[in-house]
Parts: structure tokens; sequence; C-alpha cells
């Protein structure tokens, strides 16, 4: 079919660039052509056609971080610090039961579809989200988190935290029928889920289950300076967290950032996506380059936990793969990427950031960060049919990317892999 529009943002060397009466081409689940539409209608003759007259097509977005398995809780769990924020969480966590969460995911991914997600990094902790995605037809890249910091028995509590979590059963059974079940949108990734959380003989092992299978991982890294003090062997927030887990501090590693502590542990590659980063330091961004590893911004994630701001603009001038993910309702007013990029535009347009930035971050930097560059994340021909349209701005103010980010709250049309996944208020074709 070929869909067209008044305006199609296709991309040049992955930054957003508007074709004015632009159309695209889709054959087979992928893209064919994109142009203008008077020159593609004549090119391709015989195709059915969708015309969207007051839409602009655009790459689906890529959310690069979520917890889609938890339901609402940030109002419940707010807290003064985030070492509190966690020990809330963890409590809250303690109530819900297998039906809540799978309740949050259904909602929680068309929460996703209809604000233009089509692609999503996903933290899975309860093994209720892959299914549930492979079923509404998104994109994904599903991270197993993993959590375990305890001394006893090295060896044998490396292989029990392993099995435990089904790890070996989620990679030796599960992704060979979701891989063929959901015509390759679902991948399989890992995340231990912080420095401070897992052992560094977990994290050896986990790295090398990583390599051995070509998997990606993802880790909240540098999110706090809670976290910060406990590896520099200071009074942190964390004490009573460790406690709670019956953790000894005195298991936590010992270095000068935790940045520094995984690229001494060998851990870092262009495979590795690191969360917040908020208190990344210049020899912190040093490493993260030389090391070609990507981060995930989650902005209103790290307003909402009193974290910080994570340096945007020295990640950008260092040349590093930085995506825009929501993270989750635990920490986040919503699961709306756009509400996330109108929050990222407004915190850092002060440091020469601009709109058509802030979408690129959502779309073609999402997608290097998660190693998908080659199939999504824009709209060229070759890559996969993930589209979506949202509403044409009603004021023009000469920025389209500003007035696009002012307005829109949802998508008209998702594609995925050249399958509508959602459409409203369906338009003449």
């Amino acid at each position: 079919m070929i869909i067209t529009a008044p305006i199609l943002l296709s991309s040049h060397n992955g930054v957003p660039e508007a074709i004015e009466g632009g159309a695209i081409v889709v054959q087979r689940g992928t893209i064919l052509d994109v142009g203008a539409a008077s020159v593609i209608l004549k090119s391709h003759p015989g195709h059915r056609i969708s015309n969207l007259s007051n839409a602009v097509l655009m790459p689906g977005l890529v959310n690069v971080h979520a917890h889609l398995e938890l339901p609402e809780l940030l109002t419940k769990i707010q807290a003064a610090t985030f070492s509190e924020w966690v020990l809330n969480l963890v409590n809250a966590k303690r109530h819900l039961k297998k039906s809540d969460y799978r309740a949050a995911v259904a909602d929680n991914i068309q929460a996703l579809i209809q604000s233009g997600t089509t692609t999503v990094g996903e933290i899975c902790t309860h093994n209720i989200s892959p299914t549930l995605l492979k079923q509404a037809g998104l994109r994904a890249l599903v991270f197993r988190e993993i959590i375990g910091m305890n001394k006893l028995s090295h060896r044998a509590y490396v292989n029990m935290q392993i099995l435990r979590l089904g790890y070996a059963q989620v990679v030796n059974k599960l992704s060979e029928s979701f891989r063929r079940r959901a015509a390759g949108l679902m991948r399989l990734g890992i995340s231990p889920h912080a420095p401070y959380t897992v052992s560094r003989e977990l994290l050896t092992k986990i790295k090398k289950i990583a390599r051995m299978r070509n998997m990606r991982i993802t880790m909240h890294v540098a999110e706090s300076m809670d976290e910060v003090l406990l590896l520099q062997r200071k009074k942190s927030g964390f004490e009573k967290l460790y406690h709670r887990a019956g953790w000894d501090t005195d298991w936590a590693p010992a270095a000068d950032s935790p940045f520094g502590y995984l690229h001494d542990l060998g851990f870092f590659d262009e495979c590795f996506l690191a969360v917040h980063a908020v208190q990344a330091t210049d020899r912190d961004i040093d490493l993260m380059q030389k090391a070609d590893i990507s981060v995930a911004h989650c902005p209103r994630s790290n307003k909402e936990t009193g974290v910080g701001t994570m340096p945007l603009k020295k990640f950008l001038d260092a040349g590093i793969t930085v995506g825009l993910g929501t993270d989750s309702l635990a920490s986040s007013p919503s699961l709306s990427m756009w509400d996330e990029m109108r929050y990222a535009f407004d915190i850092h347009r002060g440091d020469g950031i601009t709109a058509r930035d802030i979408i690129g971050l959502a779309t073609f930097g999402g997608a290097t960060a998660l190693g998908m560059e080659h199939e999504v994340g824009t709209l060229e021909p070759g890559k996969k049919a993930d589209i979506i349209a949202v509403p044409l701005p009603r004021r023009d103010t000469g920025d389209l990317y500003a007035d696009l980010l002012r307005e829109t709250k949802s998508c008209i049309m998702s594609m995925v892999n050249g399958k509508m996944i959602y459409r409203r208020n369906r338009e003449k074709t």
C-alpha cells in the first residue's frame, strides 16, 4: 500500500527531515520507497492508496526503558529521597498479586500503542509482559531482570539465581517460539538491576551468558547520589534497603563511581545500555564514549524520584547514543513518549537542545540504543514498516518539531512490521 499525508518525517543521517506532501510505500512489512507523493504515486502504480488528509507520518516512537508490569504506584510511594522511594516500592510490591501485574501490563501496552510507541525496551521481572507484548504486536527487546547480592556459596548462589528467575528457560525454550510466532518482533536481553543490587560474581556470570548468546544488557547505573556514596564506602541512604534485604553493606562493590566499577569489571561494550546515568562525571562520560555504550534518558522519572538532571548535552557532544524512556508508573505520571519528549525539551532547551533533537532521540536515538537502527527509527527504504500518524499541528509557528511537541497527545494510526495495530478516527481512503 501507499500512505500519503501533508507532511512525512523522513531522515537524513538519523536526523528527522520533513517532506511536504509526502508518501510512503509499504510492501510485505518493509518500507519500499519514501518521498514526495507526486513522485511516489507515479513510480508505484497499482498500489492501494491510503490518504491521511490531516496528519504527519513519522517513525514509530521507541521507548527504550519501561517496566510494564508495574501498576500506577507513583502517588502512593513518593518520598523525600531516592532510597526511601526504593523502600516504598519494595513494600508496595509485597501487596501485589500476579493478577495485578497482568492487568498493569495490559493497560500499559494500550497506553504505549495509543500514544505512538511501536518499540519498547521492557524490563521483565515477573514473566508476564512477553506474552502480552507478543499478542499486541509491538516490537520489543525484553530484558530479564536479575537481582542478587548474597555472598554465601558464590557459585551455587549464582547458578541458583539464574535458574530461579527462569532465565535458562526463557533463553532456551521461549526465545525460539517468540521469534517464530512474533515474526521477529521480540528479542531477549538481560537486565542486572544495578551495581548495588547484583554481586560481582553474578555480574560476571551474566556477562558470560550475554556474550555467548549475543544478547544485549541494560542496567540502572549512577541513578542517584546514594548509589555513588555507597560504592565510595560513605554513608548513603541504602543502609535500610540492605538491612531489609538481609545484605551487608560491605558486600557492595568499592569504587569511585558506578561507571568506573563496571568498566573495570569489563562489562562495557556496544551492547550495553546504561539507564539514567544522572550522576555521570566527565571521566565517566569519557569511559562511556570509548566503550561505545548507549544511555536511556528518563527525565520525568529522575524528577519524580529526586535524583537530579542528566547532563544530556554533554552526552550528545561526546557522541554517545541517547534514547528516551518513560520508566514505570511507579516513578512517572504516564507512559506517553510525547509527555516525556515535552518535559525533556523543557529542561534541556536552555543548553541548545532543539525540539528536532528530542524527536530524534525518541526515534532513531532509541532504535540505535536498542541495537535496531538498521531496522527501525527512521522512514527509509529497506527498513521495517513501523510507522505512526499523528494529527497535523493546528498552529504553525514555523518550527514543525516544536509544534508537534506542543500539541501531540496521541496517534491517529500505528503500524508495526507493516501490520496496522491501531487506528483512530478512520479517514477516507
